[in-house]
């Protein structure tokens, strides 16, 4: 079997904190069963080329931050793949993430009833829609940090991002300190302006 194996992700940006974890990427030429997808993000070589093809947005995340590992022959097979097409899908995704804003955000109004993993898809948005804005417009953003890294920035409180950023990996990996109600009401509040900044944000390009 033919296999290729990249790191991604926060360890090649030099992210490292203690809620880090390595993303690894298995390109393989075939099924590959005694690969535990636990660990690592599993392609066909097929599945990458028609990823670069449609200009997505994980093709050009590799493309900009993916270090090559191991080669069977010294080859680097995303390298040699070149540039990914045109980033085309900013406007449907960027629509996408803000319903999804929209309705984790209702959720957490109804009801404290799984605060955290509300607050996990307000991050998710939030970082999401950065990330496709940054890229529909050229300058992609693929940090955690997206929303404070774009112009122009969500303006919210560094200690609720930060709760944002825990909900998140409270959800996905089960690490780090729980949610405080007090830090669910402080996180309510401050990301009540998220809409106007996706609206702003969104109508920036326009100018």
């Amino acid at each position: 079997m033919n296999m290729h194996i990249y790191a991604f992700g926060s360890i090649c940006r030099g992210e490292i904190d203690m809620g880090s974890d390595v993303d690894l990427l298995a390109c393989t030429d075939r099924p590959a069963p005694n690969i535990d997808t636990e660990k690592y993000s599993l392609y066909r070589y097929d599945r990458l080329k028609a990823l670069w093809k449609e200009g997505n947005p994980f093709a050009w995340h590799l493309h900009l931050e993916s270090k090559l590992l191991f080669s069977p022959d010294g080859s680097d097979f995303l390298k040699d793949l070149g540039s990914p097409a045109k980033y085309q899908a900013g406007t449907e995704d960027c629509k996408k993430f803000k319903i999804l804003f929209e309705n984790a955000y209702k959720e957490l109004m109804l009801s404290s009833n799984s605060a955290t993993f509300h607050l996990s898809c307000i991050f998710l948005a939030v970082r999401n829609f950065a990330t496709c804005h940054s890229l529909s417009i050229g300058n992609p953003i693929f940090s955690r940090k997206s929303p404070l890294l774009v112009e122009p920035s969500l303006v919210i409180e560094p200690q609720v991002f930060e709760v944002l950023t825990r909900a998140r990996l409270l959800s996905t990996r089960g690490y780090g300190e729980s949610i405080t109600p007090e830090e669910v009401s402080a996180a309510i509040q401050a990301v009540n302006v998220v809409p106007h900044w996706m609206e702003t944000l969104r109508r920036s390009i326009l100018q």
